[in-house]
């Protein structure tokens, strides 16, 4: 059955691989990005059928409304939000050494700008049985497993906020039926990832589409990598 999919952060990487994908399923999507039109993979996509781009700066309040107001010309309705939108920060501190604007400005990208687009789209996700948000994160943000030690601490701080905030939404919105997870997209090779990641955008993402497909209210709320294995918060 051909369904909706609102994607942040699509011009390139996990999220243009979402729109390859997903559109190649036969569903509508629509790809958002602070300047979709400047990439030509994505633009490639585009019939205005089926792909649509829009843009949107999730961390600009004005950027979102503009943009939430073109979507709802081009859809009555949102199946599946996709929060791929998200920064690592500089890589060079530890967190002996790293600045605090640095946990500023990843924190409102990873977590403000995730919980301001979900916001919007709420609206338009009730507007379908379907139901649900897809917060892309990190292993990096499991405090439990806290694989990077004192590396890269903006971006694992934001992620583990990120994950709080799924949590969050998942209790707020489970009586409307909503399903609400996030999901580690593995190590991948990508801008973020680098080139010695361990996998591959298409294998990553034809994952979480997997992953997204069986997707029940009783999984409303958890935490897992792009093969369906459980991660700790």
């Amino acid at each position: 059955m051909s369904q909706t999919y609102l994607i942040t952060g699509a011009s390139r990487g996990l999220g243009l691989e979402f729109v390859k994908q997903l559109s190649a399923q036969g569903h509508t999507v629509i790809a958002t990005a602070r300047q979709p039109g400047q990439s030509e993979a994505l633009s490639s996509l585009v019939d205005n059928k089926k792909v649509f781009t829009v843009p949107l700066d999730t961390t600009n309040k004005d950027s979102i409304k503009s943009a939430f107001e073109k979507i709802k010309t081009i859809s009555d309705g949102v199946d599946v939000l996709i929060n791929n939108s998200g920064i690592a920060g500089p890589r060079e501190f530890d967190v002996l050494n790293v600045p605090g604007e640095t946990y500023t400005e990843v924190f409102n990208t990873n977590v403000i700008g995730t919980s301001d687009v979900t916001q919007a789209a709420i609206p338009l996700l009730r507007q379908k049985n379907t139901r649900k948000i897809i917060n892309i994160s990190s292993i990096v943000g499991s405090v439990q497993l806290n694989i990077c030690g004192g590396g890269i601490p903006a971006y694992g701080v934001s992620k583990a906020a990120e994950n709080y905030l799924t949590k969050a939404f998942s209790s707020a919105l489970k009586d409307e039926n909503f399903i609400v997870v996030a999901v580690h997209p593995g190590w991948v090779k990508t801008d973020m990832g680098g080139s010695s990641a361990s996998i591959t955008t298409d294998v990553s993402i034809a994952g979480i589409i997997n992953e997204i497909n069986k997707l029940t209210k009783e999984k409303n709320g958890t935490y897992f990598d792009y093969s369906g294995k459980t991660l700790p918060f």
